[in-house]
């Protein structure tokens, strides 16, 4: 008698511990680090911590909100990938994801960290298999974030010759747009003519999201190599001057001004005044800041405008009367662009190119470092004009930077032949480069534009080119 009653409280026992088991795996089954067996204050994580789960059933005792918040909070002590696999159950299980999310990850620099990083993950895992519920997450992720990092929790910093050497390496390792190749180039880059700045959330100072490059000089520079290279630029031109006349769009009673471009290559005609800028003989401009690059650092916060908060932060840091800010930029997409416009005939682009098809041809299929000949460059200017303004794809200008300029209240400026000696700029953009401006006077309104209608701002020079 005395075994069976040993027997029977033993099996009750047993179902008990279960039961319990079976109740916490279903909040903490999918996380990854967490083996099958009943979590216990001795079950340890794959990367090292320990997980510290009471040995009671917790359940019946805190909400299924509060179980949520203290599988959340556990997030920092987990991979990239296994986080994801975390976001992924709490997903299903939560009645407002973003928000659990927000209180209890994102108010730590550790907790973000993890968010960014996660996100940075289901991007990748998304690119390999495109499962919905991966879709879902990442725009659940990006919601998220677009909440925390934002103008005001972000800040920049200048970075000087005698600044941390962790943060001088990380602007030596991390220009995209033009790298740094050796240290004449690094030092080139933190010379007195010269502005490095980088962008970080206030929880995470340390991790840079954006790097912006800027050149200081009295007048605008012909080549990007020279801005590289550390020289100086005095070379004054249409850019660099201005007057106060206000001018409308079609340019009545001046021969410079700002038009307005929209789907299809129509001039929209508004009937508002675009710009006050005319860049005329008086009034010169004592400064020209020249954006010759920009450099988005963290994927996980694709989406996100960061490039534009730098710029703008920038601009405020070196305001000064008498100054434009303007960029040198490639033009990435241009020649790949212009190969399948040719291979699958598009009118518009025929007719731009007219009777210097056969040569536009033989040029596209030589060597990449070969320049563009000079009874070709007016025929390519108009063609590279229509794919920076017109080109579109779900409404958004084709060309990424142009894309990301635009959006940021730029106004496509101007084109410049030789503007690069790159053997890769070459290959991208056949030798152009682009000018983007950005004036106190027009930014805001060609932002919406951007934005809304889905237009875009150029000036006089793109202008002729479009209307050619």
């Amino acid at each position: 008698m005395k075994f069976l009653l040993t027997v029977s409280r033993n099996r009750s026992l047993l179902r008990s511990t279960v039961h319990k088991s079976t109740q916490l795996s279903q909040l903490s089954g999918s996380v990854a680090c967490v083996s099958s067996c009943v979590p216990t204050r001795s079950t340890s994580t794959l990367n090292g911590p320990r997980w510290s789960w009471p040995s009671r059933d917790f359940s019946s005792f805190y909400s299924e909100g509060d179980l949520i918040a203290r599988t959340l909070k556990k997030a920092a002590e987990l991979t990239p990938k296994q986080n994801v696999d975390l976001f992924l159950d709490v997903m299903k299980k939560s009645t407002d994801i973003e928000a659990d999310l927000l209180n209890n990850l994102c108010e730590t620099g550790d907790g973000l960290t993890a968010v960014m990083d996660a996100r940075a993950a289901c991007n990748d895992m998304i690119v390999q298999l495109p499962r919905p519920e991966l879709m879902k997450l990442d725009k659940t992720l990006r919601n998220v974030l677009r909440r925390v990092v934002t103008m005001e929790t972000t800040q920049i910093t200048k970075v000087k010759p005698d600044s941390p050497t962790d943060m001088i390496e990380m602007v030596r390792r991390s220009d995209r747009v033009h790298p740094i190749k050796s240290d004449k180039d690094l030092q080139n880059r933190l010379a007195d003519n010269r502005s490095v700045y980088v962008l970080t959330h206030t929880l995470l100072p340390s991790r840079p999201l954006v790097l912006l490059h800027v050149a200081h000089s009295s007048g605008m520079f012909q080549c990007v190599s020279d801005i590289k290279e550390g020289r100086d630029c005095s070379v004054t031109d249409s850019l660099c001057t201005r007057t106060d006349r206000q001018i409308n769009k079609h340019g009545n009673g001046c021969d410079v001004t700002d038009v307005n471009v929209g789907e299809g290559g129509v001039l929209e005609d508004t009937g508002e005044i675009l710009s006050c800028v005319r860049f005329g003989e008086r009034d010169r401009y004592k400064a020209v800041n020249t954006f010759y690059s920009i450099s988005s650092l963290e994927v996980a916060l694709r989406g996100i405008p960061c490039g534009g908060w730098c710029i703008s932060k920038a601009k405020s840091d070196l305001s000064a009367p008498e100054t434009i800010y303007t960029t040198s930029s490639p033009i990435p997409g241009l020649r790949n662009w212009l190969n399948v416009s040719l291979q699958r005939p598009n009118p518009r682009i025929l007719k731009l190119i007219g009777r210097d098809l056969p040569q536009i041809e033989t040029l596209l299929s030589s060597s990449y470092s070969s320049p563009v000949p000079e009874e070709l460059q007016e025929t390519i200017a108009r063609v590279a004009a229509y794919y920076l303004t017109v080109e579109k794809q779900r409404g958004n200008v084709l060309d990424p930077v142009g894309h990301f300029h635009v959006t940021n209240g730029a106004v496509v400026w101007g084109l410049r032949w030789g503007g690069t000696r790159s053997v890769e700029m070459l290959e991208q953009s056949l030798g152009l480069m682009v000018n983007y401006l950005y004036d106190s006077s027009s930014s805001t309104r060609a932002a919406e534009y951007a934005s809304k209608e889905r237009t875009v701002t150029v000036g006089a020079a793109v202008n002729n080119l479009l209307l050619d």
